[in-house]
């Protein structure tokens, strides 16, 4: 599947069973997932149902209304899928509280979804709260020493994709979920070090790894980095993803022995131009994406103006208005020597508008690239007029076109959910045995 969408509600009748599973908050509160199963470039939806009525409201713990349906109020929605790899989703989930008629949510749950096997059904478990500090948290004169703090780390902020989950080894092999923080040396100017929290199966508690930053290049690292998406690639190496400079590779296999590092690689080509605030970072998720490209390569893709002539950049003119070209570079990890991006090839929008099947799909930019697990080559986007402002009466229709960009064919189109990519943006490529 292309994707998976938060479409969580109570209502899972059209979720397939055989992909149910169940766990439980720890705050005690029973529910399960499922799961509504779709062909790309459609995406599939997750469902939740809370055994027992929704996650209850109340200040106190012994008060009896616990775990009483708040009124009015979705508790659905607390429930997100913030980074997945192999048959393995992690979900966060926000514990609401309700005190004088408003709803506060101030605590998450981590769980992680497995889809199981011929052998084994679906499972949900929790994951154990991470207690050890955050550098931005500590002194600022102690900035590498990492205390114990009194409540769980936020393991996702707002869009923020500074965790991931990784499947090492095949089949059954086991997995590990990786947040990383960056650490800006104040008195330096500089990022040189590299906070890694892991958690592993079997373990009772997170692992703190402090590690150096090398800049694959010799460079250094300009700006203070927010992370856009973890990758995993293969079953060895993370990458954390900054689309505005580069990404952070590091081999989580390596990290347990040997001498670690966490690698600093820039992307190929600097971001398009936006209009923004100075002060503002550019969202850049709705036009790059990078993906992994087999074991042990990246695949990095660029959605980006250009200009009527042909050359980058927009321009004022009717005629490039929503003219744009696609290109994609790949780049193969190693732990030492150097890195090279490879050009693969360039999609230029007439060739994409020209075919014979794309017919009155909308002619406009295409957004949200989400690359396919197996064959990089083929690209899931999203097209919609409003979004690109054609006028007062544009046609608010969604659509979901599944490219190959190799050979340059529309391979399929079906109309999208309008709400699909505001709540989540997360490729997973996930099997259950769903035969009888």
């Amino acid at each position: 599947m292309p994707g998976v969408n938060n479409k969580v509600d109570s209502d899972s009748a059209v979720a397939d069973a055989k992909t149910r599973a169940a766990s439980c908050t720890s705050s005690g509160q029973s529910f399960s997932i499922s799961f509504e199963l779709a062909a790309p470039p459609a995406t599939s939806s997750c469902y939740c149902d809370w055994i027992g009525g929704a996650l209850g409201s109340g200040s106190g713990s012994n008060d009896g209304r616990r775990h009483r349906p708040c009124p009015d109020i979705d508790q659905s929605k607390n429930l997100s899928i913030i980074a997945a790899h192999d048959d393995s989703l992690l979900l966060k989930m926000g514990l609401p509280d309700v005190r004088d008629g408003f709803r506060y949510t101030n605590k998450y749950d981590y769980f992680l979804y497995e889809t199981g096997g011929a052998a084994r059904p679906p499972s949900l478990w929790l994951l154990p709260g991470c207690y050890v500090s955050k550098q931005a948290h500590r002194d600022k004169d102690a900035r590498k020493v990492p205390t114990r703090c009194g409540r769980p780390r936020s393991l996702h902020n707002g869009d923020a994709g500074d965790t991931g989950v990784l499947r090492c080894g095949d089949g059954e092999g086991e997995f590990l979920v990786a947040q990383l923080e960056v650490i800006y040396e104040d008195g330096k100017g500089q990022h040189d070090t590299a906070e890694i929290c892991v958690f592993r199966p079997g373990g009772d508690d997170w692992e703190l790894k402090q590690l150096p930053i090398v800049h694959h290049e010799g460079g250094k690292l300009l700006w203070w980095p927010k992370l856009d998406t973890a990758v995993a690639v293969g079953t060895r190496s993370m990458c954390w993803v900054d689309y505005v400079n580069g990404f952070f590779m590091c081999d989580m296999v390596e990290s347990t022995t040997g001498s670690p590092k966490v690698q600093y690689v820039p992307l190929p080509v600097p971001p398009p131009e936006q209009r923004h605030r100075n002060s503002d970072r550019p969202y850049l998720a709705n036009c790059r994406n990078l993906a992994a490209a087999g074991t042990d390569a990246v695949r990095f893709m660029s959605i980006a103006p250009r200009c009527c002539c042909g050359g980058p950049g927009k321009t004022e003119c009717e005629s490039s208005r929503f003219a744009f070209n696609v290109t994609t570079w790949t780049l193969t990890l190693r732990t030492e020597g150097p890195m090279t991006w490879m050009k693969d090839g360039v999609l230029d929008c007439d060739e994409l508008w020209q075919l014979p099947n794309y017919g009155r799909l909308p002619r406009v930019v295409p957004r949200y690239p989400i690359m396919s697990s197996e064959n990089p080559d083929i690209v899931c986007f999203l097209v919609r007029e409003e979004n690109n402002l054609v006028d007062d009466d544009a046609d608010k229709t969604e659509w979901m076109l599944r490219i190959d960009t190799r050979t340059k064919e529309l391979l399929s189109a079906v109309r999208g959910d309008k709400y699909m990519y505001i709540d989540s943006r997360v490729r997973a490529k996930l099997r259950w045995q769903l035969g009888n």
